[in-house]
């Protein structure tokens, strides 16, 4: 078998790992529309693609780590991330995204900076994301269990 055929060779246990994938895939999906009523998918998938990229220096930050344990990070922590790489991270065209950013400005849920955009401070308390993030933690939290479900007994 070549590398080619390896690649696109089905392993044991595969098909049932996809399907469980897919039902968590689509759990989260749900959640999202149910916690940001009015919201698309798009709309969402920009507020998170800020969330992360303007959150990325925390992310490697023991500090940030630290603080982010009992308290809100302060707005040094947040930087803007351009629309231009929103689009790209997150698959849509630029047009799409610059509306949708103007949307969730509009909605106090990112600010717009010079540079681009970024995460409002403290945005666990606002609105449904505290609710959105524990219903996500605790979906991803079970997802490795539904996972080694469809192992065969």
């Amino acid at each position: 078998m070549d590398a080619a055929e390896q690649q696109s060779a089905v392993r044991p246990g595969e098909r049932g790992q996809a399907l469980r994938a897919v039902e968590i895939l689509l759990r989260i999906q749900r959640m999202a529309l149910d916690h940001f009523p009015g919201q698309d998918l798009e709309t969402v998938a920009v507020l998170l693609t800020v969330a992360a990229g303007s959150l990325s220096p925390a992310h490697r930050s023991d500090e940030a780590q630290r603080i982010m344990h009992d308290q809100p990070l302060s707005s040094d922590w947040y930087r803007p991330i351009s629309g231009r790489a929103v689009a790209a991270s997150c698959g849509l065209p630029r047009e799409t995204v610059r509306r949708r950013l103007e949307l969730l400005a509009e909605g106090g849920q990112i600010e717009r900076i010079e540079g681009g955009y970024r995460l409002c401070q403290d945005s666990l308390s606002r609105g449904q994301n505290l609710a959105f993030v524990r219903a996500l933690i605790h979906e991803l939290e079970g997802a490795h269990r539904l996972l080694e479900r469809s192992e065969p007994p």
